[in-house]
């Protein structure tokens, strides 16, 4: 269970440090992509795919994460994702996801604690 912990936790910081800036190349800078766009960058990039769903509420809207796992029968809670990103990685600041500040920035970078900085 711990390395399970340990590989989702790496997928996410990957999809917070490096997935919306190769989403802004790739389709133009935007404060949220399709759920297509996601999932073409998640495999044609070679990111981990199996927590794609953090990728999907990171970037996608509501709508288009409902719908993407409806497609596919699945049942995941936007909002709780979102904060428990939120939670581990921007010390509970919601705001940074909500504004979508943390993928397009080149300045972004982690903290000694695990935690994003956007300063």
């Amino acid at each position: 269970m711990l390395f399970f912990s340990y590989r989702k936790n790496k997928a996410i910081k990957s999809y917070i440090k490096k997935l919306g800036r190769d989403l802004s190349r790739r389709y133009g800078r935007s404060k949220l992509y399709t759920s297509g766009q996601v999932e073409r960058t998640i495999h044609e990039e070679g990111y981990n795919w199996r927590h794609i769903c953090y990728a999907h509420a990171l970037y996608t809207s509501f709508e288009q994460f409902n719908n993407w796992h409806e497609e596919r029968g699945e049942t995941c809670d936007y909002g709780a994702m979102r904060e428990e990103v939120s939670s581990s990685f921007f010390g509970g600041n919601i705001s940074v996801i909500e504004s979508s500040s943390f993928g397009n920035d080149s300045s972004d970078s982690f903290s000694s604690s695990g935690d994003v900085s956007t300063d």
